[in-house]
């Protein structure tokens, strides 16, 4: 499986950079996430290097206001094994106003708030990281630029993001309005409902009693970030988690920091994230979150394409446990 992902890609490469040569311009993507963690006090027999991100690709102007992209994501699952899929394998079109991408797209329903945490290589953003929704899924596209600083962006997707496929009759539909009244200043406002699906429902004890709905998804974010200092603000809200009525999940995030030279700042982020369960029953997918989360620390700029971040992290779970962590961040993009 590896091996023919990996096959499949340059292929892909080799045709597109024979193309390019003839028709358009094309350029690789290349992006390396790694790590070294060690734990603290209760904690100090956790540690060691870890590479959280390999990427490849490549983006390749087919025309003028079509583009394609092809990339593999090479990532390191939890029990030490590695998985080679493509996460993204699509076609955007340009024209005036309108942007329509189609295939396995990035998504835009957090876009902005990554974009301006910046520092993935680090820790991924809110709903990311808390699994309110995927960066990237089947399905199709459409933003249109009202004014420079005013856009809307819609999508239908299958809502389960790069590694499955939709047979299930479900549906994501999700949209979005981002606002820039400054140059500094950015709101963003999102929605998506998500239909019930059989297929897509928990294994639930058979005790539970509950009943299924669609899933909802609303978040709110405002930021502002100039020369001097960024900070952003974000509150997410998912209802129906999973499709169970009245099983609810919502946190906010607070991130930003502060350049001390050319190439190097501070950085800091604090998570808060909270769930009301139907009938008190704990699910599975609350083991993904912290409901107390703290990273801050400073990242060096060697070059335009690598960064690298010494930092602290303090984690408090559901169950009360506390976590304290030291490491380094490195990440390289081209």
């Amino acid at each position: 499986m590896k091996k023919a992902g990996i096959f499949t890609l340059f292929m892909l490469l080799n045709l597109i950079s024979v193309t390019a040569q003839e028709a358009g311009t094309g350029k690789p993507i290349i992006v390396l996430f790694g790590d070294y963690t060690a734990g603290l006090g209760t904690h100090n027999d956790v540690s060691g290097f870890n590479l959280t991100r390999s990427r490849l690709g490549y983006e390749y102007q087919v025309l003028k206001d079509l583009k394609a992209t092809v990339v593999l994501d090479i990532n390191t699952l939890h029990n030490g094994n590695r998985s080679t899929y493509f996460h993204y394998a699509m076609l955007e079109w340009t024209y005036q106003k309108l942007e329509l991408s189609g295939g396995l797209i990035y998504l835009s329903q957090f876009e902005v708030q990554e974009a301006f945490w910046g520092r993935r290589y680090i820790e991924k953003s809110f709903q990311d990281r808390y699994g309110f929704g995927h960066d990237s899924d089947l399905g199709i596209k459409a933003r249109y630029h009202f004014t420079d600083w005013l856009n809307a962006d819609f999508a239908i997707t299958n809502g389960e993001g790069t590694l499955n496929i939709n047979n299930n009759n479900s549906y994501k539909y999700g949209l979005g309005i981002t606002l820039k009244p400054t140059k500094e200043l950015t709101f963003r406002a999102y929605a998506d409902l998500y239909s019930d699906s059989q297929d897509l429902r928990p294994e639930l004890d058979a005790e539970a009693k509950v009943s299924f709905t669609d899933q909802k998804t609303a978040a709110i974010f405002a930021g502002y970030s100039d020369e001097q200092f960024s900070l952003g603000i974000e509150y997410n809200y998912q209802m129906n988690r999973e499709f169970v009525d009245g099983c609810d999940y919502y946190g906010f995030s607070v991130y930003g920091g502060l350049p001390l030279s050319q190439k190097l700042g501070w950085f800091g982020r604090y998570d808060y994230v909270d769930t009301q369960t139907a009938d008190g029953i704990r699910y599975g997918w609350t083991s993904i979150a912290h409901k107390n989360a703290l990273v801050t620390g400073f990242e060096y700029y060697p070059i335009r394409q690598l960064a690298i971040a010494p930092n602290y992290r303090y984690a408090e779970t559901f169950a009360g446990d506390k976590y304290h962590t030291i490491g380094v961040n490195v990440g390289f993009s081209w």
